[in-house]
């Protein structure tokens, strides 16, 4: 990355990731705790693209494997699995912040 233009277009791209699944986790939190296996799976789906999107692979497959389990009504065990996305976020996110500081 040398041209200034795209680190500059980058760290928009990573600040609008941080935003976004700053939102996206605290409301899964929320959810959880409600157990509502439609909104939950309605939220895995949204991380689910955003870890996508940005090649988390991380991420990504544990949001695939709680998805998944929340699709098939089984919900306890989505619930679990959902568990480990925010301690996964925050490695991510340290590792983001430390490429790219505000």
């Amino acid at each position: 990355m040398n041209d200034p233009e795209d680190l500059a277009w980058l760290k928009e791209m990573v600040g609008s990731l941080l935003e976004n699944m700053a939102t996206r986790v605290e409301n899964l939190e929320g959810l959880l705790s409600l157990k509502n296996q439609k909104d939950i799976q309605s939220e895995l789906h949204q991380i689910k693209g955003v870890a996508a999107n940005f090649g988390l692979a991380a991420l990504s497959e544990v949001v695939v494997k709680a998805e998944a389990l929340a699709k098939q009504g089984i919900l306890d065990e989505s619930i679990t699995e959902a568990k480990k996305i925010p301690p996964i976020w925050q490695t991510t996110r340290e590792e983001l912040l430390k490429r790219f500081p505000n």
